[in-house]
This record gives structure tokens, sequence and C-alpha cells, in this order.
């Protein structure tokens, strides 16, 4: 089992405003799993802007002592290492010490055929000092079938309602990447709920975040 339900932690897409800065630290203390990383190709986005495209699943670990938001972005390449595409930004609240597993979408939302690897950059890594609006508690992952569960308890911490993006990331019995699911929450003031994700067969470990929150 990868991870336990100690490990299961929270994260936080912070909404930006176009005067919102932070200091940033060194990248170095992002460490980008790059061996392990997984190309695939499948459905992304929702509504009308779902299609088929090329993505790429890399996790990486603050190593740092605070909390930070973390970026990153990807070229897809080729097997002679030809850079074929290149993906989308994403940011995610990585905490002290935490790993957060990413999905870089190909920034046309198409298709790469060819695209066999990717090279990972770190494009931000800014502090946060704020508390998580939303935590994930109780986390327990367990085996049904060859497939890996994940749950636990989503807490709103804030007197008002909200809705929070909860991802689960899954990986194989090496610690590869195999899946990132979400399901966006609403969740009363002070509420709380439990949820529960399934992952693919031969999954074996997984953990919770949270992505994108609104209020």
């Amino acid at each position: 089992m990868r991870i336990s339900a100690a490990a299961i932690l929270f994260a936080l897409i912070a909404c930006r405003g176009s005067d919102w800065s932070a200091p940033e630290v060194s990248y170095d203390v992002i460490h980008v799993d790059a061996d392990r990383l997984a190309v695939k190709t499948g459905p992304v986005g929702h509504d009308k802007w779902k299609s088929n495209a090329t993505y790429v699943l890399v996790e990486a670990k603050n190593t740092d002592s605070k909390d930070l938001m973390v970026t990153l972005s990807a070229e897809l390449v080729d097997g002679d290492k030809k850079v074929v595409g290149k993906t989308r930004r994403e940011s995610i609240r990585i905490p002290a010490g935490g790993s957060r597993l990413f999905a870089l979408v190909d920034d046309k939302q198409v298709e790469r055929p060819t695209a066999t690897g990717a090279r990972v950059d770190v494009r931000g890594a800014e502090v946060v000092d704020y508390p998580a609006p939303f935590v994930i508690t109780d986390g327990h992952v367990y085996s049904d079938q060859d497939r890996a569960v994940v749950a636990g308890y989503l807490l709103n911490n804030a007197d008002r309602p909200g809705k929070a993006m909860v991802l689960a990331a899954f990986f194989d019995e090496k610690g590869r990447p195999m899946k990132r699911t979400s399901t966006l929450f609403d969740i009363a003031g002070k509420g709380k709920r439990g949820m529960q994700f399934v992952g693919p067969d031969a999954s074996r470990g997984a953990y919770l975040f949270i992505g994108e929150v609104q209020y």
C-alpha cells in the first residue's frame, strides 16, 4: 500500500487577483518525479470543453518547510526526444514535505499520438501563509477487487457554504501514477461530508487532495 491514512493531505489552488503576489523560493526545493511520469491520452475537460487529449501525470514533492503554491508545465516529446507539443500550466498548493499529482494537459487539448515522454519544468514556487479553507480528514486506503479505494471526509472550515474540487491520485505497485480523477462537492458552512473514489484495475496506492475552491 502506497499511502496510509496519516498521509492523506490537503491542497488548494488559490484564486489570484491581478495584484496577488507572494515570495518565491528556490525551485530546487521542488522534486519532480520525472522517472515515473506517465504520458496518457483520454478524456479531459467537462461539458462543451470535453475532448480527448494527451496529458502528463507527474508527481512533485515540496521539500521546503513552508506550504508552497507550485506551478508546473511540460514539453511532450517523441521517441527521438523531439518536441511534439506543450502543456498548459497547472498550479497546486503542496504542504511542507508533501507531494501532489499534477495532470498537465496539452495546451491545444488535442491528441499527440507520437508523444512517448515529457520534459517537466517548475514554473513557480510561491509561499502560502494562510490556512486552507477546506481540509480532508480521516482518510484511508483499502483494496477492493484488485483496485485501490480511497475515502475520507471533507471539512469546510468557513462559516459560509462553498464548493471544493476533490482530486484522487492513484498509483500502481511501483508507485507510478495511473489516474487522477475529481469531483466537485457542495458543502455547507462548517459542514462535513464523506467521499469515496475507486481506482483503476491493478491500482495499489492512492491519496486525496483539494483543488479549486469557490465561495
